[in-house]
């Protein structure tokens, strides 16, 4: 009896979807039929088919008025079936969502499963931002813009938008800009565009666009507020003023969140971490030398996407802080830097609550790190630990992120007389360019010029004294 219920049921829900796709068809959708590939030319297909579901996908099959194929370029191999297919990328399904707006006839599903597996993570979500607010924008547009490939007329338009700033949006800086416009220039590469052709993203009144918006502006890039040492580098140099590495260590505190907290500021200031290496640091990736130092395995970087990996210098002072943290903490193995839930419960009146603190498994965040850094520099403030202007503690709080301790680091490498070249090796860059852009001021003080014409007009000025 049961059996015969399911079947009617079955076949009901059969003759509704089999009505319901006749229906659309009657309305004048023209929807091609379901190709074997990870993205497609018309939403309006996958809007269908999150309607109909399962059984909706076998009538679609057998439905000719989707038979009107737009087969996808495969390299020489079947497309991949639905079980076999991984999940869909962050790009993918944004191309999906505005997929009326981008031409895929040329594309191959396997070159965007390769392009996207190739990215960092911070590179993919740049990427689906960039692609995700530029598709947006031009279906906005009256008529609706074709966004790949897209017309060199429609970039300087999406440019000037982008430069002028909405209600909402503040004007996009000439960095941001130009990071846009490489994202469009990677997703035409990605769906096959620019090997025969010219990308519309080289064009000249596009670059033309990109350095008038920058001479108009004429901004400098804003960089990380610097986190040094606190101490002087070299002779005859005073101490940094501001919040430095010695402030946040002593605002740390002896509790379990405080040693955790004195480990990450120091080991991201000696090996000159970025936030992505310092949350990936595991415990096995650090070894201790038999005069105390250490040496600090980094797998992978923004510099190193294919792992050939690196070695950094730490402190011993470093190190004692990290044994400290991790045998409070209980920690063995995996990721050094963990979120710590911290739970309180009061006695009687009067009288001081019980604080229990868990440390979890999972490693910190970028955004726990870039918090933690934020409320001990509160903490310094408080403690009287840090001296600033009136009213310049929000700005200061502002102006840091995890990237300071790597500014800083840069900086007192130069104060100490350090060339460029030297601290590139050290601090794992390709090029000294980015060390010298971090010390611009820092490398007035030890140029050329400085040394040299330093004491000459030095005892000029004490002759004409005397």
């Amino acid at each position: 009896m049961l059996a015969l219920v399911a079947r009617a049921i079955h076949h009901w829900i059969q003759v509704c979807f089999k009505n319901l796709i006749a229906s659309i068809s009657c309305s004048g959708i023209s929807t091609p039929s379901v190709p074997r590939a990870r993205f497609l030319r018309v939403p309006e297909e996958y809007a269908v088919l999150s309607m109909i579901g399962h059984y909706g996908k076998s009538v679609l099959a057998e439905n000719a008025v989707f038979a009107q194929n737009r087969p996808m370029k495969s390299a020489g191999k079947a497309m991949l079936g639905p079980e076999d297919q991984p999940f869909p990328s962050s790009v993918d399904l944004v191309l999906r969502r505005y997929g009326a707006l981008v031409d895929t006839r040329g594309a191959s599903a396997l070159a965007l499963e390769a392009a996207v597996a190739a990215m960092a993570p911070a590179t993919k979500a740049a990427i689906t931002a960039d692609l995700k607010c530029f598709l947006a924008w031009c279906g906005t547009r009256r008529p609706a813009e074709q966004a790949v490939p897209a017309c060199p007329e429609t970039l300087v338009h999406y440019l000037r938008w982008l430069a002028k700033g909405t209600d909402t949006c503040p004007p996009a800086k000439p960095a941001t800009l130009a990071r846009r416009i490489a994202s469009i220039a990677r997703v035409h590469r990605i769906l096959g565009f620019g090997e025969k052709e010219p990308l519309p993203t080289q064009a000249g009144m596009v670059r033309d666009t990109l350095n008038g918006i920058r001479r108009k502006t004429r901004q400098r890039q804003r960089q990380a507020a610097p986190l040094r040492l606190g101490e002087a580098m070299g002779a005859g140099q005073q101490a940094p003023e501001g919040v430095t590495l010695r402030a946040l260590l002593t605002a740390c505190g002896e509790e379990l969140p405080g040693l955790r907290d004195a480990a990450l500021f120091s080991l991201a200031y000696d090996a000159g971490l970025r936030v992505s290496e310092l949350v990936e640091t595991k415990v096995e990736d650090l070894n201790q030398a038999g005069d105390g130092s250490g040496r600090l395995s980094i797998a992978h970087s923004k510099t190193d996407q294919e792992g050939q990996g690196a070695l950094a210098w730490v402190s011993p002072d470093t190190m004692a802080r990290v044994s400290a943290w991790l045998l409070a903490a209980g920690i063995k193995e995996g990721p050094v830097f963990r979120r710590i839930n911290v739970l309180s419960k009061p006695i009687d009146e009067g009288e001081q609550a019980i604080v229990r603190a868990f440390v979890g498994a999972s490693a910190l965040t970028r955004q726990g790190v870039v918090a933690i850094l934020r409320r001990r520099v509160r903490a310094a403030i408080d403690l009287g630990l840090v001296e600033l202007e009136p009213g310049a503690e929000a700005a200061v709080i502002a102006g840091l992120s995890a990237h300071s301790f790597r500014v800083g680091l840069t900086q007192d490498l130069f104060a100490a007389g350090e060339d460029g070249a030297g601290i590139a090796l050290a601090l794992r860059w390709s090029s000294p360019t980015t060390a010298l852009r971090y010390a611009r001021e820092l490398a007035v003080d030890n140029n050329a010029a400085a040394r040299v014409l330093g004491k000459m007009r030095q005892r000029a000025g004490q002759d004409c004294v005397s």
